[in-house]
C-alpha cells in the first residue's frame, strides 16, 4: 500500500524513464556516472511511495560496490568474475527503473494502451506482463514463508531449498497464468470497443517534469562519463 501523498505518474512517462536508464546501462562505464544515476533513481522511487524498495535496491547495489571495491576491481575469485558484478550492478538500476511500472493497476495499462492506438499484439502481452510479474514474485514470498515455518530454508543447503521454493512456484504458476488470462478475458481486455478506466489518463505538468528531468539526467551522467573516461 502506497502512502497517500505519494506521487503518481502517467504510465508514459514511466516508460520514458525506463527507456532512458535501459540506455544508460547501455552506454556507461564510468562508476562515477552509475551512482549518480542510481541516487536519482532513489528519489524517484521516494516520491512514488516506495522508499523501501528503493532501500533493499540500494542495499543490494552497495553490496555489490564493497564487492567490488574489496576486490580491486579483479571479481570476487572464478564465482564471482568482476564482469558478473559490473552486470548485477547495472541489473539493479534497470530494477529500479521497472519497480514502478511493475505496480501499476492492469487497467490503467490498457487504458493508456488504447489511448495511444497501440497494437493488441504490443498491449496484450505487456498488460499480462506486469500483472503476472508481481503475481509470481508473491509467490515466491509465500513460498519462502512456507519453507521458513517449517525450518526447510537454511543457507547450510542452499542447492535444497532453492529446489523447494522454486518447483512449487513453477506449477503455481502455470495456474496464475490461466486464471489472469481468463479475468482479463472475462473483463473485455479482448473486445474491439472503448475501454473504461477509474483513473484519469492524462500526461500532466508533474510528468512532463519528470521526462525533462529524466533527459536532463541523461546528459549529466553521459556528460560525466566522458569527462571521468577522458
Amino acid at each position: 500500500m502506497r502512502p497517500l501523498n505519494a506521487i503518481h505518474f502517467d504510465f508514459r512517462a514511466k516508460l520514458v524513464v525506463a527507456v532512458m536508464v535501459m540506455s544508460l546501462v547501455a552506454l556507461l562505464a564510468s562508476d562515477m556516472a552509475i551512482y549518480l544515476l542510481m541516487a536519482v533513481l532513489a528519489i524517484y522511487l521516494a516520491v512514488q511511495g516506495l522508499a523501501r524498495h528503493a532501500l533493499a535496491y540500494l542495499s543490494v547495489a552497495l553490496v555489490l560496490i564493497g564487492m567490488r571495491v574489496l576486490s580491486g576491481g579483479n571479481g570476487i575469485t572464478f564465482l564471482l568474475p568482476e564482469m558478473f558484478l559490473f552486470m548485477l550492478l547495472r541489473t539493479v538500476l534497470m530494477l529500479m527503473a521497472a519497480e514502478p511500472l511493475l505496480g501499476m493497476p492492469p487497467g490503467e495499462v490498457v487504458a493508456v494502451c488504447k489511448k495511444l492506438h497501440a497494437p493488441d499484439l504490443l498491449s496484450l502481452p505487456l498488460t499480462f506482463m506486469l500483472r503476472f510479474i508481481p503475481a509470481v514474485r508473491g509467490e515466491f514470498r509465500d513460498a519462502a514463508d512456507s519453507l521458513r515455518t517449517r525450518g526447510l530454508l537454511s543457507v547450510r543447503h542452499p542447492g535444497r531449498a532453492f529446489e523447494y521454493a522454486v518447483t512449487p512456484v513453477i506449477f503455481r504458476s502455470s495456474r496464475v497464468a490461466e486464471e489472469l488470462a481468463a479475468s482479463a478475458e472475462s473483463r473485455g481486455i479482448s473486445s474491439p470497443g472503448a475501454h473504461s478506466c477509474r483513473r484519469e489518463i492524462r500526461f500532466g505538468w508533474k510528468d512532463a517534469l519528470l521526462v525533462l528531468l529524466s533527459a536532463a539526467t541523461f546528459a549529466t551522467c553521459i556528460c560525466i562519463d566522458k569527462v571521468v573516461l577522458g
